[in-house]
């Protein structure tokens, strides 16, 4: 059973704080479990990303942020994700999304607020999204 002073304090911590100190555990955690992996250390780490030791150790006991830039050079290397972002259900029955941007642009079209199929040919991918 939690003391009245920590669950007053837990009553009181935003979601947003919770959430927060749930997925950095979650990070520093997996970080660990890959270093131990693959046997190195936060030193063999800090060299291979070019950091001080002194910054890899404020990442993995929460004095220092992650930023998505850091994560993304410790996903490489280590070679393994670190972050799961759940996959988007597909789309209707083609599975995939194609956005397109107009080549022209025609000024004599009334804009609204409902979404029409455009008739241009003219016609960019921007992206394919899966």
């Amino acid at each position: 059973m939690r003391s009245k002073v920590a669950q007053r304090i837990l009553a009181e911590t935003s979601e947003e704080t919770k959430i927060f100190a749930r997925l950095y555990a979650d990070i520093v955690v997996r970080v660990n479990q890959l270093l131990k992996a693959k046997g190195f250390s936060q030193k063999d780490l800090a060299d291979k990303l070019e950091k001080r030791p002194s910054e890899v150790n404020k990442w993995l006991v929460g004095e220092h942020n992650f930023t998505l830039r850091s994560l993304a050079k410790l996903e490489a290397e280590l070679g393994e994700t670190i972050i799961n972002v759940p996959q988007r259900k597909p789309m209707g029955t083609t599975g995939y999304v194609t956005l397109y941007k107009n080549n022209v642009i025609n000024t004599d079209v009334a804009y609204t607020s409902a979404w029409k199929k455009s008739k241009t040919n003219n016609k960019t991918a921007l992206a394919n999204v899966s």
